[in-house]
């Protein structure tokens, strides 16, 4: 397992280090494997790390994610014919989150997708190099070698996710001019010393944030602008690990691939789920051309959905494994009515929170249940985020 650009300058428990973290700890407890790099499940202290999130401002490196660069004249072309919406007609510089599925309409996975030109688009899934998915349609869609150049390049940028209510401050206090006024998922290039530098207005916290793009080489430069905003804005600025990442993306309601729908790189075909499924019909656009999955969506749309992706609350701080089944009272009796996708503790709602897949059937339903060793742990059944935060798409963004 590797060690990603911001491991060591992220890394508080010196008393931990990287070796010591990959023969000591224990996969999936205290790291996970993230494109082979280790991503601990935090540097110093997950409850603190939570907090420097909602309150201040926290760093998390995003350098692992996998990413695709996806160019020429027959780029948005490609893009359009897999996607579950057309995205060549959006506007340049701009990040997309978009939806691609399976023949028979299950998801694929998702990503968010760079749109920099209409010739030029970085693609960026969390996990799964794409590249020979994306390649197998040059034929059936007649597009020649000179019109499409699909190429993996997930080493050529690092990044870091700068997310909180002072993440707007911050960055203006690195150099980064007008920052603030970048509106959501808009991207844009500053130049420091010669290199570029990708900002754009977006991230996995529910909250205000950026993330920052840059070639290797500056990575050194930017941890030199890190240690100034510190100084300069008397803000610790720590790093933050999966636990943070993982209940700030549970309070607002977002999906994972892996945790929320089965993928290739996890195979389930009882967990696989189509866009509907998980919240995401608002990314499927019926009404246009042809894209794969489209005739078996349209079918699941006439005929409707086998499940629906709710959320939960739970006063009780207990663990509730994945999968873990859902129970609803019909006639007197417990019947399964679906499963745990995934849960963490929030420290800010105090209370165990996750998303839940519930059979279409029982989609009304606000309470139900889950047995922990026996005994009759009850959920609160609730729709959409947890938090809502007006701050994440003020625009101009706030500075204090």
């Amino acid at each position: 397992m590797k060690k990603s650009a911001f491991f060591d300058f992220f890394n508080c428990a010196h008393n931990t280090d990287f070796n010591e973290l990959v023969e000591l700890g224990i996969e999936d407890e205290n790291y996970i494997n993230w494109n082979e790099f280790l991503l601990p499940m935090y540097y110093d202290n997950a409850e603190k790390e939570y907090w420097a999130v909602r309150r201040s401002c926290a760093l998390f490196d995003v350098s692992p994610i996998r990413k695709i660069r996806i160019t020429g004249p027959a780029a948005g072309q490609l893009l359009d014919y897999v996607l579950t919406r057309p995205v060549s007609a959006a506007e340049d510089m701009r990040g997309i989150y978009v939806a691609y599925c399976h023949q028979d309409g299950s998801m694929k996975d998702d990503s968010i997708l760079y749109k920099f030109a209409h010739d030029d688009y970085l693609l960026m899934p969390s996990d799964i190099d794409h590249s020979d998915y994306l390649e197998s349609f040059r034929e059936f869609l007649s597009i020649s070698p000179d019109d499409l150049t699909i190429t993996e390049c997930t080493d050529d940028w690092h990044g870091v996710a700068v997310q909180g209510p002072l993440s707007a401050l911050v960055l203006a206090s690195m150099g980064f001019d007008q920052v603030a006024d970048l509106h959501p998922f808009e991207v844009r290039e500053y130049s420091v010393s010669g290199v570029t530098v990708v900002i754009t207005r977006m991230g996995f916290t529910a909250d205000l944030g950026y993330e920052v793009w840059f070639q290797p080489e500056f990575t050194k430069v930017f941890q030199g602008l890190i240690q100034m905003a510190r100084h300069a804005n008397n803000l610790d600025l720590p790093g933050y690990g999966l636990t943070t990442l993982e209940v700030c993306r549970l309070e607002g309601a977002f999906i994972v691939a892996g945790w929320d729908f089965s993928t290739e790189a996890d195979p389930d075909p009882e967990f696989s789920r189509s866009p509907f499924e998980i919240g995401l019909g608002w990314l499927v656009d019926l009404r246009g051309q042809d894209f794969v999955g489209r005739p078996a969506l349209i079918e699941q749309k006439a005929k409707g959905q086998p499940f629906v992706l709710r959320q939960f609350k739970m006063e009780q701080n207990c663990l509730v494994e994945d999968g873990c089944a859902v129970y609803g009272v019909v006639d007197g009796e417990d019947k399964e009515i679906g499963s745990i996708n995934c849960s963490a503790w929030s420290w800010g709602l105090k209370k165990l929170i996750g998303n839940v897949s519930i059979q279409t059937a029982h989609s009304d339903r606000t309470e139900a249940s889950v047995f922990l060793q026996d005994i009759r742990c009850k959920l609160v059944l609730t729709r959409g985020p947890f938090v809502h935060l007006a701050r994440r798409n003020q625009v101009p963004a706030p500075e204090k």
